[in-house]
């Protein structure tokens, strides 16, 4: 236990106990209109996180090492999955997305699980393709596995998380090493995909008018954003009070997941905001000094890529709640309501203190790939 970071347990953990009192406080009164009790979120994102932290457990203490061996066969499963969600009656769809799976009572999103696999894939083929990383074909092996999982993840769709893979993915290999030149003639191309994909989506296209000018479409696609920053507003210095937020009374749509954090900052205002974004400050520095501090490109593309992967999520859902984003669908990671963002996030925690722990024992050995 001595070996692993204490301080990026402590750090995550405290941000997963914060979560479920913000769940109860933001979910309450929803829960008890729509399911007649006021604890039907809290009690799922309590099982969820119970869950979440047995699989990130199992994640800090297995053998990583087995896991690269049958990478590729994690890889297939994950596409599979991804797959199954376009199948009727085994996928679940929700206002027009395919995005989940369902398991009793439960349902699962396979595009989140798909962001650490995919980074361990990708870090997996830089330490092994090493100095021929800047070859045409090293390269392009992680770019297509990363362009099978981004084409079905747009298909569901799921644009926000193409964002954060896209950017993952691509700041791992130039942190590798990878020419700038190499990367910007894949990155390029894919540019006015991007555009069109927006442009030919009514809903994206409306999203960007309301990011645009969202009080000119206030009773329209501008109303989470609207009603996201009069809760910032009435939140001043130090909040309303915990449990006392007035936008959660069914004016803030998605309170309790995606827009969670402006909730935080009604009820517990910017002294609360502060200490919530200091903690994951903390996290993440935390994570990236075991990058910093590690030998193998294996283990510095893992941090890296699964540390980006959260701090993405929080710097682009505190954007989105202040209008500086257009809306997406990203959660804030260990405090948002949702079983699969929730331990997958836990997952790529335990990740982490798994490599945490050979490069504070030094058993985590330089290795002669590339790295920067």
């Amino acid at each position: 236990m001595r070996d692993y970071d204490r301080g990026i347990i402590i750090a995550a953990l405290s941000l997963c106990v914060f979560g479920l009192i913000m769940v109860f406080s933001a979910s309450s009164i929803y829960a008890l209109k729509e399911y007649g009790t006021k604890y039907y979120f809290v009690e799922r994102q309590l099982v969820y996180l119970m869950l979440g932290i047995m699989a990130g457990g199992f994640a800090a203490v297995v053998n990583l090492d087995l896991i690269r061996k049958y990478i590729y066969v994690l890889y297939g499963m994950i596409i599979i999955l991804l797959f199954m969600v376009f199948v009727p009656h085994i996928g679940v769809v929700v206002s027009g997305s395919h995005r989940w799976l369902r398991f009793g009572s439960f349902t699962v999103q396979p595009s989140e699980f798909a962001k650490p696999v995919l980074i361990l894939l990708v870090a997996h083929l830089i330490e092994e393709k090493g100095q021929r990383l800047n070859n045409p074909p090293p390269v392009i092996l992680p770019l297509f596995f990363t362009a099978i999982v981004l084409v079905l993840i747009i298909k569901e769709p799921d644009f926000g998380s193409v964002v954060i893979i896209t950017t993952v993915v691509f700041s791992i290999l130039f942190l590798a090493g990878v020419n700038i030149g190499s990367l910007a003639l894949t990155f390029l191309p894919a540019l006015p995909v991007g555009i069109l994909l927006v442009m030919h989506s009514t809903y994206r296209l409306n999203r960007v008018k309301a990011f645009l000018d969202p009080w000119q479409h206030a009773q329209t696609g501008g109303f989470q954003i609207v009603q996201s920053t009069l809760a910032y507003g009435a939140g001043g210095v130090t909040g309303v009070g915990l449990g006392n937020s007035f936008e959660k009374l069914f004016y803030l749509p998605e309170a309790h997941t995606d827009f969670i954090f402006s909730v935080i900052a009604e009820e517990l205002g910017f002294l609360g905001v502060a200490a919530v974004i200091g903690v994951f400050i903390f996290l993440i520095t935390r994570a990236f000094s075991v990058a910093a501090r590690s030998g193998s490109a294996f283990t510095k593309a893992t941090v890296y890529g699964l540390t980006l992967f959260i701090a993405l999520q929080v710097i682009i859902n505190i954007a989105v709640t202040l209008g500086l984003l257009p809306t997406k669908g990203l959660t804030m990671p260990f405090i948002s309501y949702g079983g699969s963002s929730l331990t997958a996030e836990l997952i790529s925690v335990g990740i982490i203190l798994n490599l945490s722990r050979r490069v504070n024992d030094g058993s985590d050995e330089a290795d002669s790939s590339r790295w920067g």
